[in-house]
């Protein structure tokens, strides 16, 4: 039953309870899980054959064996509690560091149910011996066994489960070319706040000349509070309210997205880097540098993705951080044949920037570049070093973020490709700095052929705008020129939800400056699914 509980119900429990944060699907999924399943059931049954045979030749009797059924009962069902439960005070895998020290009430609960197990199976042993013992507990793990399978019908049933996932996957094909003619390049840095980069930048004199011929909009309010919804909003302008699955709602932006749409009648090569694309149809392979995928995966990584997961959930309190959690990852299961899969980690692109030349090509090109950027954890100095997370701080993050934008931007001038470009330097979302929310990620343009110092606008912008910009843009306006029309006083809309609360998402308003958290209102209207 453990087996069944940890490497079947629980990867389909966990998988249909969030469908959209998979790159995989069931038709992979299946037949990954069972083989597991098999493995360590057929694994733990050779184990306690062994058990069994040595009890008996020691001491010609199965006592020995009997304690270990009842040992391995209380494990079960420890395990069982813990991981069905007791997860009301799992801590958020949004990639901040854990505090684990913060669970001692966790781990007294924990301790409490172990020691009453123990108790209980003490009594019950002296109460109607240990075989009578055993019976009953085989009654117990067959009525946990029924619950889990019911709960696991109920999750087999939930509206697209079964869906078969087109997976598009961004390789580095083109990552290092630019056009003679025109370019189009949208520098993505993931949870950059507009004030902290700012901030970064007043203090480091050798940047002082990056955004020269860029329009810095300080007063910019995103849309989304991740990037999961971020990144579709950002191409179309198309506002996902729940009201069809996220997969329907993705699909249907960047099918009508007018980004792409105006990109492809203008003869621009589309390339799109993104760790993980959510366009999970077939038009994504317009992007050149996007190839189709969905029966791949590497099954050795699998295995060790799931169980981080399943002991993150499943162990004590004061046993889960030995998960490694993490560094769970399944985008890694994915099997990279060529090893030319995109990777945004910062070192990665800061590497690439350095030490790759570009290629000139005659046709347009488009580049969307998604680095981490601020993203926790705060594992990087501002030299783009890796250092270990606990001395590390967003500040430093956001600097090395600054180091690689200055390096990308050099690179096109050096090239002879900067003025033929429009650049935007932008995040998806703000971040939690100085305790203001994710509303205001920072936003700096430049158009093509635009010399001038950097300039300030205080103009409000809302991530609604950006459509308008880009065709602005492409038509050969100046980032000087952009928004002339825009009502200084304009409320903006803003859709929050918790980490991992897609399902229900809050609309806010911003009555005021992006930063301003006393200026941020809700307006009573809930997006629930």
């Amino acid at each position: 039953s453990s087996d069944l509980m940890l490497y079947v119900y629980e990867p389909i429990f966990t998988y249909s309870a969030n469908i959209e944060d998979f790159w995989f699907d069931y038709k992979l999924m299946i037949p990954n899980i069972l083989l597991y399943f098999i493995i360590l059931f057929s694994a733990l049954i050779i184990v306690y054959i062994i058990i069994y045979a040595i009890s008996y030749i020691l001491t010609k009797k199965d006592r020995f064996f009997k304690v270990i059924l009842i040992i391995s009962f209380m494990v079960y069902i420890f395990t069982y509690i813990q991981g069905n439960y007791l997860i009301g005070s799992l801590p958020s895998l949004d990639g901040t560091a854990i505090d684990w020290g913060s669970h001692t009430l966790d781990n007294v609960i924990s301790i409490f149910i172990m020691i009453f197990l123990l108790v209980t199976e003490i009594i019950l042993i002296k109460k109607v011996k240990i075989e009578k013992a055993l019976k009953i507990n085989i009654f117990v793990v067959v009525a946990t066994f029924i619950m889990l399978m019911t709960s696991l019908v109920s999750c087999l049933l939930k509206p697209g489960v079964f869906r078969e996932k087109i997976v598009a996957t961004a390789t580095n094909r083109n990552i290092n070319k630019a056009s003679s003619n025109k370019n189009f390049f949208i520098f993505l840095a993931d949870a950059v706040d507009s004030v902290a980069f700012s901030n970064v930048l007043e203090e480091s004199e050798e940047y002082l000349e990056t955004f020269n011929d860029f329009t810095y909009y300080p007063d910019t309010v995103s849309a989304y509070t991740f990037t999961r919804d971020s990144m579709p909003f950002i191409f179309s302008g198309i506002w996902n309210e729940n009201e069809t699955d996220f997969n329907e709602y993705c699909n249907m932006a960047y099918n009508n997205s007018p980004l792409i749409k105006k990109l492809e009648d203008e003869k621009y090569d589309l390339n799109f880097y993104d760790y993980q694309i959510l366009w999970s149809d077939r038009n994504a392979a317009k992007f050149s540098n996007i190839d189709i995928y969905n029966d791949k995966v590497d099954q050795v990584s699998f295995f060790k993705q799931l169980t981080k997961y399943v002991l993150f959930k499943y162990l004590p309190y004061t046993l889960k951080k030995y998960s490694r959690i993490e560094t769970a990852d399944f985008e890694t299961c994915r099997i990279d044949e060529e090893g030319n899969f995109f990777r945004w980690r910062n070192d990665v692109a800061y590497e690439n920037i350095q030490n790759n030349e570009i290629e000139i090509i005659d046709d347009n090109y488009f580049q969307i570049l998604h680095i981490e950027g601020g993203h926790a954890p705060f594992d990087y100095d501002e030299n783009v070093n890796i250092i270990p997370e606990e001395e590390g701080t967003y500040e430093q993050k956001v600097k090395a973020t600054l180091k690689i934008i200055d390096a990308f931007i050099n690179r096109l001038k050096d090239y002879d490709v900067y003025d033929n470009s429009v650049i935007i330097i932008m995040a998806d979302h703000g971040y939690w700095y100085n305790n203001n929310g994710r509303q205001n990620p920072f936003l700096y343009i430049k158009g093509i052929d635009e010399h001038h110092e950097m300039n300030i606008s205080d103009i409000p912008v809302s991530y609604e705008d950006l459509i308008q910009i880009y065709e602005d843009l492409l038509n050969g306006k100046k980032s000087t020129q952009l928004l002339s029309n825009i009502d200084k006083n304009r409320v903006r809309r803003f859709i929050y939800n918790g980490f991992g609360g897609e399902d229900s998402m809050e609309e806010y308003e911003q009555r005021g400056k992006a930063w301003d958290k006393s200026a941020t209102f809700k307006t009573g209207r809930i997006f629930n699914r």
